[in-house]
């Protein structure tokens, strides 16, 4: 059967529609972050497992030291100095001029109590509290509103 004159002939399209291509390449980028995330893991998983190997042994005896240790050891370029278990506290240093503190955890995973952390002059640090004790000074005085005349 021929067609009739003046009526184009449509072509069939060769190749793959819109749909498959779109599809493939939602493909290639799920593969991508697949792989990338699985190179994360691999960089940090280690470290952190061995950490949590490390809690778990702990927390069998005493699970507050154990949180508390966990907590500590998990900030970078933190080294831990001293343990003592009668005072319920853990000493650490830290940042670049090795600042000692101590952590007190007694209470610590039975929600009794929360960590306290002091710097070596004795004072808290870090904890709501220890910034509401520290006077505020006044705001200035606002000046006085001129007459309306």
């Amino acid at each position: 059967m021929s067609t009739p004159p003046g009526i184009p002939v449509v072509k069939e399209k060769k190749g793959m529609s819109c749909l498959a291509i779109g599809g493939i390449g939602c493909l290639v980028i799920v593969v991508v972050l697949f792989l990338g995330g699985g190179a994360i893991v691999a960089k940090f998983a280690p470290g952190f497992m061995e950490k949590i190997q490390e809690y778990q042994k702990e927390a069998a005896s005493n699970p507050d030291k154990a949180a508390a240790k966990l907590g500590i050891k998990l900030i970078p370029g933190v080294v831990i100095v001293k343990e003592d278990d009668a005072a319920k506290s853990i000493t650490f240093k830290t940042g670049e001029a090795g600042e000692e503190l101590t952590m007190h955890y007694e209470g610590m995973n039975s929600g009794k109590g929360k960590p306290r952390v002091t710097n070596s002059k004795g004072e808290e640090v870090g904890t709501p509290a220890a910034a509401e004790a520290a006077p505020v000074p006044a705001p200035p005085a606002a000046p006085a509103p001129a007459p309306n005349n």
